[in-house]
């Protein structure tokens, strides 16, 4: 048996620090033998192992998860599936990128970023087998030095939760099955709509907001909209919070009681179990998740409800 590493898994590896593709291909030949090194993550035959940087040369500590046998690849075979950096780059340019704050927890961070990768991993994994149109629309994921100049264009560090999301995904194509996320159908943004929202957003609050009422605070970091191209209506996060929130075009911002995290989570639930859904309900039109029932016509004739 041989361990499969892909070839955008090795281009990732090599972003992140000339030794973490080495360390990778040590774990490779550790998972040979081993099958079962890692823990399963809640996913059939996915399973999640961690690096410690200090123990490579030129190396992050890492997240490495790899899929095992079936359902996901033949008896036997075995790839690894994503690598995400749990800590400071070699790669990263640190003075591109403001600091992070004095109260982050490296464990809490680990476990928010295990977090985060497991729950997207539960998404993308029901989207592949069941939605496929939808998960062809996602983005590769983002380089570290593109993540690091968006937040020093925004002069705000990203949280946790946001960076390892984008490390894994770095938006969606401009499709109509980009709009898979809840309630009606939203879009991830690509880093590059994301930052210039932000500058809107920004202006916007400069030219018409005031301190005890801002339309825009400095802290909210856009990541999905209506559309790749329709960012009228969208979700942000709050970098100093964690919470999720809202805008419209109507200048309405509404922070909601969830974080990033608890939001992908019951993504992931939702899709596993359809039972769970409250309001908007997962389904199909052809190959592209669509929560509904649709409003339009001519969708709600096409929908269907998804039961598992």
């Amino acid at each position: 048996m041989t361990t499969v590493i892909p070839a955008h898994i090795r281009d990732r590896c090599i972003r992140l620090g000339n030794g973490a593709l080495y360390a990778v291909n040590v774990l490779g030949r550790q998972l040979q033998d081993d099958p079962q090194l890692g823990e399963p993550t809640g996913d059939l035959a996915l399973y999640s192992v961690s690096i410690d940087g200090e123990a490579f040369d030129d190396c992050p500590p890492l997240t490495v998860l790899y899929a095992y046998g079936p359902p996901l690849l033949d008896e036997g075979q075995l790839q690894i599936r994503e690598v995400l950096a749990t800590g400071p780059t070699p790669a990263t340019d640190s003075a591109s990128a403001p600091a992070p704050g004095p109260d982050s927890d490296p464990e809490l961070e680990r476990l928010a970023a295990r977090q985060v990768t497991e729950a997207w991993q539960r998404i993308t994994a029901w989207l592949e087998q069941n939605a496929p149109a939808s998960y062809a629309a996602l983005l590769p994921a983002a380089a570290e030095g593109d993540i690091a100049a968006l937040e020093h264009d925004m002069g705000v560090r990203a949280p946790v939760e946001l960076r390892t999301l984008w490390l894994l995904c770095a938006g969606s194509q401009d499709t109509t099955a980009a709009c898979f996320l809840p309630d009606g159908g939203w879009a991830l943004m690509p880093l590059e709509s994301a930052g210039r929202v932000y500058r809107w957003q920004s202006q916007w609050q400069q030219q018409n907001g005031d301190a005890e009422s801002p339309l825009w605070k400095p802290a909210w970091i856009p990541f999905c909209s209506w559309s790749v191209t329709d960012t009228s209506y969208g979700r942000f996060i709050d970098a100093e919070t964690g919470e999720v929130g809202r805008w419209d075009d109507m200048g309405v911002r509404t922070v909601e009681d969830v974080s990033l995290t608890m939001f992908l989570e019951e993504i992931a639930d939702t899709l596993e179990n359809p039972q769970l859904a409250a309001g908007y309900r997962p389904g199909l039109i052809g190959e592209r998740l669509v929560w509904g029932p649709p409003l339009a016509q001519d969708e709600a004739d096409l929908w269907q409800p998804w039961t598992g």
